[in-house]
């Protein structure tokens, strides 16, 4: 894959990101004129980030033929759980995270109750927000159910459970599982929730639903090895803090050498998927393919 090739992605994914932004502020300055907590959110969603979500649900809703006026409100509403897992994650209770994005994190600016609060406000908010798109009620329950259960405790939340309680000797099995919870989920429901406000046809959401398990494999697995040997210039955030603390990964547990294989033949494999699924899937298939050489 050429360099221009990943410089016409990272366009993409900025422009994505302006998009959903566009839905996001307006929402926040909205509740804004009622409550203190919609600023201090704002404080997390304006950190930057790259919106790989909002961008795979607009992926996803374009490639089944569906405007961008119609994957909006979904995309800003994954945008919102994500970021208030974020907040939850960086508390001093879990990770105790000073900086993300470059930024402090909200409990260090403004203390752990005004953080636990603002996370509340992005989590039942992103709900409001889903159900304010333009689709039929009938497709909104049903985008409603996924992300619910997306965000639950049988995958995000759970996932996050099972990485601050792993087992006295974690394995892969295990590893594969807490990152099917803690980032495969959200990464997959994005898919989901695109393609749904795209009018996927219903024998095709299977497909789209393991390819997005995948793509969140591979994305965690990107980023484990990136903790690593990343810096923090680079990721925005402290690095290497996962083998400081004795946590496992994949890449703790396989080693080094085999994760970069392992990610290698993952994005090939996804590039195979997405390309067999129907739909135009190419911006997809691009960031399958540079999730192993990023370095942000």
């Amino acid at each position: 894959m050429s360099a221009p090739d990943f410089a016409r992605l990272l366009e993409s994914i900025s422009r994505s990101a302006e998009w959903v932004d566009g839905a996001l502020y307006p929402f926040l300055a909205d509740y804004g004129r009622q409550s203190l907590l919609p600023g201090a959110a704002a404080h997390c969603l304006g950190a930057g980030g790259k919106r790989i979500r909002p961008f795979l649900v607009r992926a996803a809703c374009g490639a089944f033929g569906g405007d961008d006026s119609r994957a909006v409100h979904a995309a800003a509403a994954v945008e919102m759980v994500h970021t208030y897992s974020l907040i939850h994650d960086d508390l001093p209770a879990l990770d105790d995270d000073s900086t993300r994005r470059g930024r402090p994190t909200l409990h260090v600016l403004h203390g752990s109750p005004q953080a636990v609060l603002a996370g509340d406000f992005l989590l039942s908010g992103a709900f409001t927000m889903l159900l304010r798109g333009p689709q039929p009620p009938s497709i909104l329950g049903s985008m409603a159910r996924h992300l619910a259960e997306a965000a639950g405790a049988s995958f995000l939340v759970g996932g996050q459970f099972m990485d601050m309680t792993p087992p006295a000797v974690p394995d892969g099995d295990w590893a594969r599982k807490m990152i099917d919870g803690k980032t495969s989920a959200m990464i997959r429901v994005s898919l989901e929730l695109g393609a749904l406000a795209g009018s996927c046809p219903p024998a095709a959401l299977g497909a789209v639903s393991a390819a997005g398990d995948r793509l969140g494999l591979l994305f965690q697995l990107t980023d484990d090895l990136l903790d690593v040997n990343g810096t923090e210039e680079e990721m925005g955030k402290a690095v290497g803090k996962d083998a400081a603390r004795g946590k496992a990964n994949l890449v703790t547990i396989m080693g080094l050498d085999e994760s970069r294989r392992l990610a290698g033949r993952i994005s090939a494999e996804l590039d195979s998927e997405f390309s067999r699924m129907p739909g135009e899937w190419g911006e997809v298939r691009l960031l399958s393919a540079y999730l192993p050489c990023r370095r942000s």
